[in-house]
């Protein structure tokens, strides 16, 4: 008999807790599946910034290389004319 109880007892609390969810375990649902979908909603805003920051850190890399060559040009054309015999 006490085996019986054993195992029937857990059944019915298992049974029970399959009914009907009271309005505030259905208000606590709601509110969890507004935080997934918010949670979800800022990842992809987050993935598309960082998207944008890595498209605009391209950007200005390859503007700062075009300077720094403009610059490297610059240099060896002034120091092209300074080794010249003329000016010694």
């Amino acid at each position: 008999m006490k085996y019986l109880a054993f195992v029937t007892l857990p059944m019915a609390a298992l049974v029970g807790a399959c009914g009907a969810d009271s309005p505030a375990e259905e208000t606590g649902d709601a509110l969890e599946q507004r935080a997934d979908a918010v949670d979800q909603m800022t990842e992809q805003q987050a993935d598309m910034l960082e998207e944008r920051g890595d498209a605009i850190e391209k950007v200005y890399d390859e503007r700062a290389e075009a300077v720094e060559e403009a610059g490297d040009e610059r240099t060896d054309a002034i120091n092209n004319v300074a080794d010249q015999p003329a000016l010694r």
